[in-house]
């Protein structure tokens, strides 16, 4: 019986209006995948710099000039500026990178790489909810001393704190190409150094503290070195006499990083934006833009290819009814009269479907050698997420053309 059936549908439906069906369906398919997949591959370069912080989340400062050697202040933002800029309706959250106000002097020192220098120093701190990080990690281990610890000694005390720094990346390309270059030192990978300790001598007008400072992170997009918010302010009032100063910079999260009222009110107030972040979160929202578009039209395409292969499957049904109603007269079930039809509309989704998995391949051959180069940490992985959408998005149109035709059948028999 089945085969009289595959043969009734056979003189009925045409081989190149299948071939038609699965192209376009093959074609949305393979837009949507390439969406998605461009998106998860382009993003991360310019999403990935800083783990630390998110992408909506921007630095802005004053211009420094003349004016500036007025006073210390004179370059900072006052309480009404920062009421204004928070009261923006660009603006979510608005917080003050607070500084040490006392003095800061690192020593550096691997005997296994051959490396031992000092230098001063600053350290800022953000608020905790300004960091996009496992705050876990973001804690001091062990408790400072209170102050007026005056100790010139060659090595720590045993209970040193540690305490976890962010730094710009741009400091470790100096030393490896600057200074250890010039120098003939070992330079050093972002894994060696965040694994090798550094002294910090806090030195202030009510006394003295020896911290260890360990590297958890580097940043693209701020030119400072963070502690954590607590640890600073203890520093600060153990350490320090100075009154508080008006910050100079403001970390801003931001409800849209490409909103053009964010350039303009930053210009009409003469205010800058630190580093590539700002650039980097509008490009990444206008690639987000142009994937969603993208994966919007082979959407539209499939469903558009969906409706066209349905309407041909009804009029099949339509010219073969009063046969299919002689086979139900004469016992046969409703599913067993459809399953010709069923597996025309799976078999046309699931060759749509492996030849799309194919075609997203060999497109990913052709533009990932002009992406990677752009991102030295580029990693090339295939996320098994882009194909289990294909196939979700094949076998949701196999199941509801299915049920259409099964309810069709169901109605008119």
């Amino acid at each position: 019986m089945n085969r009289l059936l595959w043969k009734l549908v056979r003189l009925q439906i045409s081989p190149w209006q299948l071939a038609g069906f699965a192209l376009a369906n093959l074609l949305g398919l393979v837009v949507v995948l390439f969406g998605i997949q461009f998106y998860c591959d382009v993003a991360p370069i310019f999403t990935a710099s800083d783990s630390f912080m998110k992408e909506e989340y921007i630095v802005v400062s004053k211009e420094v000039g003349l004016s500036g050697l007025r006073g210390k202040s004179a370059s900072g933002f006052s309480q009404r500026e920062i009421q204004e800029i928070s009261s923006q309706a660009f603006v979510d959250t608005c917080a003050p990178f607070v500084s040490a106000q006392f003095g800061v002097v690192a020593a550096f020192s691997s005997a296994s790489a051959g490396v031992g220098f000092q230098t001063e120093m600053f350290l800022e701190a953000l608020p905790d909810n300004f960091l996009d990080i496992n705050l876990k990690g973001w804690q001091v281990q062990g408790s400072p001393p209170a102050g007026d610890t005056a100790s010139h000694s060659s090595a720590p005390p045993a209970e040193t704190p540690v305490v976890p720094i962010v730094i710009p990346r741009g400091y470790l390309n100096l030393y490896n190409f600057g200074f250890a270059a010039g120098r003939g030192l070992p330079a050093l990978s972002e894994s060696m150094i965040g694994m090798v300790p550094i002294r910090l001598l806090l030195s202030g007008p009510r006394g003295e503290m020896i911290v260890e400072g360990r590297v958890k992170g580097f940043s693209n997009r701020l030119n400072t070195i963070l502690v954590p918010m607590d640890f600073l302010l203890k520093a600060n009032d153990s350490l320090s006499e100075k009154e508080s100063l008006n910050p100079t910079r403001l970390c801003i999260d931001v409800k849209n990083p490409a909103d053009p009222a964010i350039g303009a009110f930053l210009t009409q107030k003469g205010y800058r934006t630190e580093g590539t972040g700002g650039d980097a979160g509008r490009m990444a929202y206008f690639l987000s833009i142009v994937c969603f578009v993208v994966v919007g039209i082979g959407l539209s395409i499939c469903v558009l290819a969906f409706f066209v292969m349905l309407l041909s499957v009804w009029l099949l049904l339509q010219k073969n009814m009063e046969k299919a109603r002689t086979l139900r007269l004469i016992g046969y079930p409703t599913a067993t009269i459809c399953l010709p039809y069923f597996a025309v509309i799976v078999g046309v989704y699931l060759v749509s479907f492996f030849i799309s998995a194919l075609s997203l391949s060999a497109l990913r051959n052709a533009y990932l050698p002009h992406i990677a180069p752009l991102s030295p940490d580029f990693q090339l992985h295939t996320d098994i997420r882009i194909h289990i959408i294909a196939l979700a998005l094949s076998t949701l149109l196999s199941v509801i053309g299915s049920w259409a035709v099964w309810n069709k059948m169901k109605r008119s028999t």
